[in-house]
């Protein structure tokens, strides 16, 4: 008798525990949720002023404009009024540790494999530096100096030139277009 009591108080607490769970989610709403607890800020170009009658208008706020030089100009109240002037600064310098693209002249096994891969019409997309060719071409030849898999090393390279192709077929022979000019001209 003990043994049914206990296995029925079992059956029930599992399912008041499962129903008092699955009710405890329901009214969840991550819809109306605050993302974070920061308070949102908006900017608007009007600013709202109430007036005596209690009713709010729109006024356009002041903005002034600041030159080059760094003084002051007329404020305009137009909307869209003047911008500041937004040209660099010229005794302004880059920093020596700035991690910027480098501005090295090209050693000639750079321009030799550079000119095999326009050669063969290969082109990394977004590649506008060449930073991509370039660094695929020091890839394949730190991977050759540490015997890596030829697989391993054309699956890094198709991965690199998949972006700008059409179909795998045509990543795969660019790839390997990309590891000959390399193998000949950089390593």
């Amino acid at each position: 008798m003990t043994r049914k009591f206990l296995q029925l108080a079992m059956v029930t607490a599992g399912a008041a525990l499962t129903m008092s769970s699955v009710s405890a989610c329901s009214d969840d709403s991550t819809a109306t949720a605050p993302i974070t607890s920061n308070p949102v800020t908006t900017t608007s170009m009007y600013s709202t002023q109430a007036s005596e009658s209690g009713s709010v208008s729109q006024t356009p706020s002041t903005e002034t404009s600041v030159s080059a030089t760094g003084d002051a100009t007329t404020p305009s109240t137009q909307p869209g009024g003047a911008l500041p002037a937004t040209a660099p600064d010229s005794r302004t310098s880059v920093p020596k540790s700035f991690p910027g693209p480098s501005t090295q002249p090209l050693s000639d096994k750079s321009r030799a494999y550079l000119a095999a891969l326009k050669a063969q019409n290969v082109t990394f997309m977004g590649d506008t530096d060449n930073t991509v060719a370039l660094t695929m071409a020091q890839y394949v030849c730190a991977e050759r100096r540490k015997n890596t898999d030829p697989v391993t090393v054309k699956a890094f390279v198709t991965a690199s030139v998949g972006p700008g192709t059409k179909t795998v077929a045509e990543a795969n022979a660019k790839a390997d277009k990309v590891i000959k000019a390399a193998d000949d001209n950089y390593c």
